[in-house]
Parts: C-alpha cells; sequence; structure tokens
C-alpha cells in the first residue's frame, strides 16, 4: 500500500482543517512550496484538493495548475468537479486523475460524461462518510448507506474510489477500522483517509485491502513523515 501526501488549498494557502471546518487546524503556507516539500521527502505521488472549488466560492487554478509540473508520477486532484468541462481542465494541467465528490448519485449523467469524455482510468470517485452513512451538502446531509453508494459506483467502473471517514478526518484519531468491509467487494483502486495517526493505522488499511492511504495531518505533524509505502 502507498502512502499519498494530500495538499489542500484555499485562498492561495495550504492548509489542513479537521473535520473540513474553516479555520481549524494548520495553516501550511504556499501550497508550491509544500508539493516541493513532499517531493523532497522522497513521495511519487500526491493528492491535491481546491477547497474553494469544491466549497463554490472560486478557484485556486493558477497554483493547481503548477503542482504537477513539479515531476510527481502520480498526481490526483478534487475540488468542483461536477461538470466535463472542468474535468477537462484539470487533466490539461497535467493531472493524472481528477477525483469527484457524489457526483455518480446526485447527477448520473454529467458523471456519465466526464467518464466518456475523459476515460475510466482517469477518474476517481470520492466518498465522504460518518458512521454508516454517505455525507453530502459539505457533510451536513446524509445520503445512502456507504455500502450501497460503493455498490453504485462499482457499477460504474471509475477507476478508483475514495474512503474519508469524515469524523476523525484531520484528528489523528484513528482510522474506521470498517471501512474495509465497505470496499471489499469494489474492483479498482481503493483509497482511505481520515484519522491516520501512526504506523499500525496504515497496517490497518493495508490488511483491508487499501491500495492508497491519503496522509494529511499526520504528514504535516510528522507523526508517519517519511513512511512512503507499507
Amino acid at each position: 500500500m502507498k502512502v499519498l501526501p494530500s495538499v489542500d488549498i484555499t485562498r492561495g494557502i495550504a492548509v489542513k482543517r479537521i473535520r473540513g471546518v474553516p479555520g481549524t487546524g494548520l495553516r501550511l503556507g504556499n501550497p508550491l512550496e509544500v508539493a516541493r516539500g513532499i517531493l523532497a521527502d522522497g513521495y511519487e505521488s500526491i493528492h491535491v484538493v481546491d477547497l474553494d472549488a469544491a466549497e463554490g466560492v472560486g478557484n485556486n487554478d493558477g497554483l493547481v495548475s503548477q503542482i504537477p509540473k513539479l515531476g510527481f508520477k502520480w498526481a490526483q486532484v478534487g475540488g468542483g468537479v461536477r461538470e466535463k468541462g472542468r474535468a477537462l481542465k484539470l487533466l490539461g494541467y497535467g493531472y493524472s486523475a481528477v477525483v469527484t465528490s457524489t457526483l455518480p448519485l446526485t447527477d448520473p449523467s454529467s458523471f456519465s460524461e466526464i467518464l466518456k469524455e475523459l476515460g475510466k482510468d482517469k477518474v476517481l470517485v470520492s466518498l465522504d462518510y460518518d458512521g454508516e452513512n454517505v455525507l453530502i451538502r459539505g457533510w451536513k446531509q446524509k445520503a445512502m448507506r456507504v455500502n450501497e453508494a460503493v455498490k453504485a459506483i462499482g457499477d460504474l467502473s471509475p477507476s478508483g474510489i475514495i474512503l474519508t471517514y469524515v469524523r476523525s478526518e484531520g484528528t489523528g484519531n484513528g482510522v474506521d477500522e470498517k471501512a474495509g468491509d465497505y470496499v471489499k467487494g469494489f474492483k479498482g483502486v481503493k483509497e482511505y483517509a481520515g484519522g491516520i495517526a501512526s504506523m499500525d493505522d496504515l497496517m490497518k488499511l493495508k490488511r483491508a485491502g487499501f491500495d492508497y492511504a491519503i496522509i494529511g495531518m499526520a504528514y504535516y505533524t510528522g507523526a508517519v513523515r517519511g513512511v512512503r509505502e507499507v
């Protein structure tokens, strides 16, 4: 299982929020310098999120567009990918894949257009969840159950799926030990984010069958910094 550091960007600044709440967590500075540091630490892959685009309050395209040029072998990006044009624009910056959120559940036709235009190998789907339910509308509203959502997405055959356990996101409180059960039958790439704080957490995810562990707070605080694969 590979370890994938994340860079979350808002108003031109790299940050690491706690449970997604603006103003909490860490203010890290210039996103390009943060990404260069990740590369210098020996990581070949990176996960980028444009928080402003995700929240519909603008974008950070000037910075987002520069990160793939730094030399990563794999760079995936999410934030505001709700239609084909946005997905193509991000892919045009040099990203390996784009990440949509609950689009396949809320607007299947737009998601189908993205898959058709980009190719299934260029699209990942992220599910934010708490307990057994997927959360939407900025984590304020419960949608369908996680296992139902994973099955629905699996039927569409994107490249992969990302489970983000929002209860622990940014807290270092540990991973959701049920996460592996949700993706057991999923055929694509399986990624996990939320609460990772130790090598023990990483090993739990590896045993659960995940291919990638996305780290934010655990990287920036040094808890698992330098661990690139387990």
